[in-house]
C-alpha cells in the first residue's frame, strides 16, 4: 500500500484525524516528508501565537471620562 493510499485508509476509519491529517499532508511529498518546510510553517505558527500573547500583555491605559 502506497503512504498516500495509507492515510486516505486512516483518515476514513479514524476520522478524529481527518484534520490532522489534512494539515499535514501536503509535507509528504514524493522523495519522503519535508521536514524543512514543515518546521518552517512551525515557526511562523509559534510566532504568531507568541506575539498576540505579548499583545494581550501589553499594559493599556484605563479609559477616562
Amino acid at each position: 500500500m502506497e503512504f498516500k493510499d495509507w492515510l486516505a485508509q486512516t483518515k476514513t476509519d479514524k476520522q478524529e484525524l481527518d484534520l490532522f491529517i489534512d494539515r499535514i499532508e501536503p509535507f509528504f511529498v514524493e522523495s519522503g516528508f519535508n521536514a524543512s518546510e514543515f518546521e518552517k510553517r512551525v515557526a511562523i505558527g509559534v510566532n504568531s501565537i507568541d506575539k498576540q500573547v505579548e499583545k494581550s500583555l501589553m499594559k493599556e491605559e484605563d479609559a477616562q471620562d
